[in-house]
């Protein structure tokens, strides 16, 4: 399933607020199918985009679509941005566009990411604010908890609004040495599906190991039951959109010491 499609509306921000330039060096981080790593591209070259992931199909996607879009600027990696040794300073930007929630240890990655920019370099990540802010959330549990019962939900700080709370999401990237962190709210709709097939196949592949865990007749309730809510939210193109809220993270790595000029104190008279 590509979910580039679904998540275009925030392209537009996280670009501005990365705002690459011509021969920089970007980062993307937990970059899936690659959409961001190929929007991002072009206003770096001759520079080029580097995207990371964990996932190896998702990367086998991404350059298959990257061949294909005609862009020759952006290069795949197989590993967890969490823990790799990036070779020093390399990056003027890390981006990351919904990809960093998930990380185990949160404080130990962002560090991690700082250490792989150049001083002065920036961050800009978009990240999920609370569940209970975003309607795709709820609409879906509430569909599959009336069917067979709550699950088990995430702890806090983990999962895919670890970083919701405002607060959370500043301190973490703060602690971790980045400066001037700004948050900026970002409300766009999801684009669910161009129509009600598309859509129940959209839920139905995110939510696949919670339908995994029922017998078939249970499975068909809950698919049943996910296709009639969702048939009440297309709009007039057929179109189904469900409300989304994120954050719009920024910063900066400061500059070390040793990088900032010490001013001339002249004769002192």
């Amino acid at each position: 399933m590509d979910l580039a499609h679904e998540l275009l509306d925030y392209e537009e921000p996280l670009r501005t607020a990365a705002a690459p330039s011509p021969g920089e060096m970007l980062l993307d981080v937990g970059c899936g199918a690659g959409a961001t790593s190929r929007d991002l591209a072009p206003a770096a070259a001759p520079g080029r985009v580097l995207g990371v992931d964990i996932s190896a199909e998702s990367l086998a996607r991404a350059e298959q679509l990257t061949r294909e879009s005609g862009i020759e600027n952006v290069d795949f990696l197989c590993a967890d941005a969490q823990t790799h040794p990036w070779p020093g300073p390399a990056f003027d930007a890390v981006v990351s566009r919904f990809g960093v929630m998930f990380f185990d240890d949160a404080p130990t990655a962002f560090g991690n990411l700082r250490r792989a920019l150049r001083p002065g370099g920036r961050l800009a990540l978009l990240v999920w604010q609370g569940r209970l802010r975003n309607e795709w959330a709820v609409l879906v549990d509430r569909v599959f908890d009336g069917v067979f019962g709550p699950p088990g939900r995430a702890a806090p700080g983990t999962g895919p609004f670890s970083l919701g709370d405002a607060r959370a999401a500043r301190g973490v990237v703060g602690a971790a040495g980045f400066a001037r962190v700004r948050l900026h709210a970002v409300e766009r709709p999801v684009r669910y599906g161009t129509d009600l097939d598309e859509a129940v196949e959209f839920v139905s592949w995110f939510s696949s190991a919670r339908l995994a865990e029922l017998a078939p007749a249970r499975r068909e309730a809950a698919l049943a039951a996910l296709r009639a809510e969702l048939d009440h939210r297309r709009d007039r193109t057929g179109e189904i959109r469900l409300g989304a809220r994120a954050w719009l993270v920024t910063a900066v790595n400061p500059p070390s010491p040793r990088d900032v000029p010490v001013p001339s104190r002249g004769n002192g008279r």
